[in-house]
């Protein structure tokens, strides 16, 4: 009695271990992911344009991007896990910035997305922080 307890504890740990480790490469594997970036001056200019097939997206805390953001993008503010359905469009190229020195919060972002089937994703290089730096126009909520 004792032997199958202690087996099927054994089996139990070996299970949880594999599960654990299959989890923690599926991050890793996203995480890795490179994604396409884009210059501040390249967006603005695109803004300025009014190109249509573009959606910029903030990925910071909703009380920052209401303090201040790119000029129409939206808040979709970075989150542990995605909520299904993901309330973003699909036949747009998604411009994700976030205020992180490295755009760790939108490089997150995206490969979340990126498991999500979003392919047309690029990072806003700098983010918010160089996109300040350039003195580019800044919308507030009102």
């Amino acid at each position: 009695m004792i032997k199958k307890k202690t087996i099927a504890g054994i089996l139990t740990c070996a299970c949880l271990l594999v599960l654990v480790s299959l989890l923690t490469l599926a991050q890793d594997e996203g995480a890795s992911q490179s994604f396409s970036r884009i210059k501040c001056e390249e967006l603005k200019k695109m803004i300025d344009s009014k190109t249509a097939d573009i959606l910029v997206v903030s990925n910071d805390p909703q009380e920052s991007f209401e303090e201040g953001h790119i000029p129409g993008a939206i808040s979709f503010p970075w989150a542990d896990t995605l909520k299904v359905p993901v309330a973003l469009p699909r036949n747009k190229t998604l411009i994700l910035y976030c205020s992180c020195s490295n755009e760790e919060d939108s490089s997150d972002m995206a490969a979340k997305l990126a498991r999500f089937g979003y392919r047309n994703v690029k990072l806003l290089e700098g983010g918010f922080l160089k996109w300040s730096e350039l003195k580019y126009p800044i919308e507030k909520k009102k």
